[in-house]
């Protein structure tokens, strides 16, 4: 990060970043601390702006403080994927129907890439970059969706649902089944057929929860 501090931006945000993504990415799994002497080696950057960081990090539930002031990352509970199951479940499908309906020729070939890329980075199983594709196919979705009511939802509850995305693809045989259910998706809102994609989407995500519960169960 000392390499790539980016002026336009608060030191606060930048660390907040940095702390995000090796969250979300499961780099620092959950119930590990976080040392704000270490970030700050890691960083170059003073106690303050880390502990501002953290502070948003909290808010958005990616982490918790203790009364002591310690600080590790959240770890989800069986119920916690079940609340946030029902919540994709809600909104993911909608999103699917409206952007199949509203999606730009730009917004499909960006979406056609993203699709191109994950199956290339299964074929290689980086299993760490395909998360950050899962999450940004889903995301994108919502996006095109263009309901701003939706994306405000989803924005909410996007990073507590990177827990879910890391745990379901870190089991073998649903990183090829996820890919495929991806690519019908994807082929459902290329013709501009909104019911079949909200179908589709319906169905993948009820896959990902079965798979999840099923390990959770033999675990």
């Amino acid at each position: 990060m000392k390499s790539n501090i980016n002026q336009s931006k608060t030191l606060q945000h930048q660390v907040y970043e940095f702390l995000h993504e090796k969250i979300v990415n499961g780099i620092i799994p959950p119930g590990q601390r976080i040392v704000e002497e270490k970030v700050s080696q890691e960083t170059g950057v003073s106690r303050s702006p880390i502990r501002e960081a953290i502070r948003r990090l909290n808010s958005d539930g990616l982490v918790s403080v203790s009364p002591r002031g310690g600080v590790r990352v959240y770890r989800p509970t069986f119920s916690d994927f079940k609340y946030l199951y029902e919540c994709r479940l809600g909104l993911e499908p909608t999103a699917a129907y409206y952007a199949a309906i509203r999606m730009n020729e730009d917004q499909r070939n960006h979406l056609k890439n993203l699709v191109k890329e994950m199956d290339l980075v299964i074929e290689k199983r980086d299993i760490e970059k395909l998360k950050n594709l899962s999450t940004q196919f889903h995301f994108f979705i919502v996006e095109a969706s263009e309901n701003p009511y939706l994306m405000k939802m989803m924005n909410q509850l996007n990073s507590l649902m990177s827990f879910y995305r890391n745990e379901v693809l870190n089991i073998p045989m649903r990183v090829e089944d996820g890919a495929k259910e991806h690519q019908s998706v994807w082929q459902a809102i290329q013709s501009r057929d909104g019911k079949a994609a909200e179908e589709l989407m319906r169905s993948h995500i009820q896959h990902d929860y079965q798979f999840y519960s099923d390990r959770y169960s033999e675990m």
